[in-house]
């Protein structure tokens, strides 16, 4: 928890200075944080080596980025955290969060996401896969229900798959293409030892300013998109380990700043924790 609080700062510490203090309470403290142990996904094949569709300092297809992504972590088992934040000039209008550990293979997972904020009706929804079995629990204004969702057997629920049964897309990969398609590369440097502490793999770092294309930066339609900036750390072999972006979006006569964190961790090692706490599937990496 302590690692992951870690590197959710440093992908804010990523961005310009003029970014800071805009996520509110997903800030963190500052902690002293281990070197963690190198997980079998990430671990680059030379120290020279660019990311599939990166060449020199620009990522030139974004599509096959994507690729090695989704292949990277399909896989392995790993941690995704995802938050979106927008604020207007009176404080907070909407803050999404999304939260899911996956095992290898989807053979069990769970996932939530929170919707809170001023302008938004206060909502969460909790996704299980296990045994066989997909259950999603939806709560809003505090009523909550439940429902099957999909059954492998077919038994009360339709057989769907275990991703297909999912609410989210863990893997972010449609968002990811989106980014890096529209944002103008800057500069792809070698992360620094700060970075390769947290992640403990060697890992680059992808900078970007300004955009191409408006509607690939905003999730919904605004009138124009400014003062747009990325950066994320990619890892030779094409994990996007995390991004953190900011923009302002203008609509009409509403303006506001939007900030997305995402990032993965424990690959290879993670433990998928069900809410009961009796039953875990533990899935680690190889010794």
């Amino acid at each position: 928890m302590r690692r992951g609080v870690a590197i959710a700062a440093v992908c804010l510490c990523l961005l310009s200075a003029g970014c800071t203090g805009l996520l509110g309470d997903d800030a963190a403290a500052r902690e002293t944080v281990t070197p963690a142990p190198v997980p079998t996904a990430d671990a680059p094949t030379g120290p020279v080596q660019r990311a599939p569709g990166v060449v020199g300092d620009r990522v030139v297809n974004a599509t096959a980025l994507g690729r090695a992504h989704v292949s990277q972590l399909s896989n392995t088992s790993y941690r995704v955290h995802h938050t979106r934040t927008v604020m207007n000039g009176s404080g907070l209008h909407k803050r999404v969060r999304t939260r899911a550990s996956i095992s290898a293979g989807y053979e069990s997972y769970t996932a939530t996401r929170t919707i809170s904020g001023q302008g938004v009706t206060a909502r969460a929804v909790h996704s299980t896969w296990r045994d066989g079995r997909a259950l999603r629990r939806t709560t809003v204004n505090g009523s909550t229900s439940a429902k099957v969702v999909a059954d492998s057997r077919g038994i009360g629920g339709p057989p769907r798959s275990p991703r297909a049964a999912l609410f989210i897309e863990p893997t972010f990969n449609a968002r990811l293409m989106a980014l890096f398609s529209a944002t103008n590369s800057t500069a792809i440097r070698p992360g620094d030892e700060v970075i390769k502490q947290l992640y403990g793999v060697s890992l680059y770092r992808v900078k970007g300013t300004g955009t191409t294309d408006d509607s690939a930066i905003a999730t919904r339609p605004v009138d124009r998109v400014s003062n747009v900036s990325l950066s994320a750390t990619v890892t030779p072999n094409g994990i996007v380990r995390s991004y953190a972006l900011q923009y302002t979006a203008v609509n009409g006569t509403a303006t506001h700043r939007v900030t997305e964190i995402l990032r993965y961790s424990d690959l290879g090692t993670t433990d998928v924790v069900f809410e009961d706490r009796h039953q875990r599937n533990r899935t680690t990496g190889p010794d």
